[in-house]
């Protein structure tokens, strides 16, 4: 059985992710009623088109989860104090085989689980958001973290259909999290240089980028985009690269020898050479097609309506 603690935006997606794969839950959130948590749970399921093949079970109290439960993944509010004092009481009462992982977006696991007994069974899991509609999942493991821990986590997120990542060292806000900041940076930067409208950014993305990447990754689309594969790519572009870099960063140093060999083969192992062609017009007939989906999908703002649970001043 799986323990979630915590039942907000991510706690409740988790739920719904494995329920929907078989996986009995255990649920519980101090601030909710049994009704309400339940509810919110089901009704993800619902609005996604999912069906529970799994067991919903609301806990009363943590005390539960000294039972059944075999992993325990705990989202509540991103505050250091509140996870440790959490982590204290599940290390207290979960049997030792029993994985604590956190759906921290930034606090790593050394320092959630500090100074506790049980600190080689806890580690990071940590999701897009929500994590039954995105399945990329950082499994980011501690020094203290044991690779049985890490093993069983991976084997997890595969299981209920997520796409794990494994982050080999801790780093501050790991690594999904760092590329998003580079990205939205970028375009705070523009905007605020006056370069482009926040709408002109976002339609940059959405318009291009955004969609070759929901059919492939950033590295995974430049390979097709030189006759030679993603090295070809960054050699004939390495000037262009060049001036984007900071003063304190070198172009050499991001792409030497080792990086270049590394995202050659990988580019390979995506797709050889001789299949570019062919995968090119994979990707521009995807493309076509996902294009006329969003047409007939395009968001519509509703009437702007009073919010009745909304205070009134005066």
């Amino acid at each position: 059985m799986i323990g979630i603690v915590g039942c907000g935006i991510i706690g409740a997606s988790w739920a719904a992710v494995h329920l929907a794969h078989g996986q009995d839950v255990l649920a519980y959130d101090a601030g909710l009623d049994i009704e309400v948590l339940e509810a919110r749970i089901l009704g993800i399921l619902h609005d996604s088109g999912l069906t529970a093949q799994g067991k919903l079970r609301v806990a009363s109290s943590l005390s539960d989860f000294a039972t059944d439960v075999s992993y325990v993944q705990e989202s509540i509010a991103e505050d250091l104090a509140v996870k440790q004092a959490l982590f204290a009481q599940l290390d207290a009462i979960c049997p030792m085989n029993v994985i604590l992982a956190s759906s921290s977006s930034a606090l790593p696991a050394s320092v959630i689980g500090a100074g506790l007994s049980g600190q080689g069974r806890i580690i990071i899991a940590h999701p897009a958001a929500p994590p039954h509609a995105m399945p990329a999942v950082e499994v980011v493991p501690s020094p203290a973290t044991l690779p049985q821990v890490t093993d069983r986590t991976w084997a997890l997120m595969q299981a209920v259909g997520q796409k794990p990542v494994l982050v080999q060292r801790e780093v501050p806000g790991f690594a999904m999290n760092r590329m998003q900041a580079v990205l939205l940076f970028a375009m705070l930067d523009m905007i605020a240089e006056g370069i482009v409208t926040p709408e002109g950014a976002d339609t940059i993305i959405r318009e291009s980028f955004g969609q070759r990447w929901a059919l492939m990754g950033p590295l995974e689309g430049v390979h097709l985009n030189a006759p030679g594969g993603i090295a070809d790519y960054f050699t004939r572009y390495k000037p262009m690269f060049a001036g984007f870099c900071g003063p304190d960063q070198s172009i050499d140093d991001l792409l030497n020898p080792q990086v270049l060999a590394a995202l050659d083969a990988y580019g390979q192992s995506t797709c050889g050479l001789d299949h570019i062609p062919d995968r090119q017009a994979w990707r521009n007939r995807n493309l076509i097609e996902l294009k006329a989906w969003r047409k007939d999908r395009a968001w519509t703002n509703p009437p702007t309506q009073r919010n009745a649970d909304a205070g009134t001043l005066g």
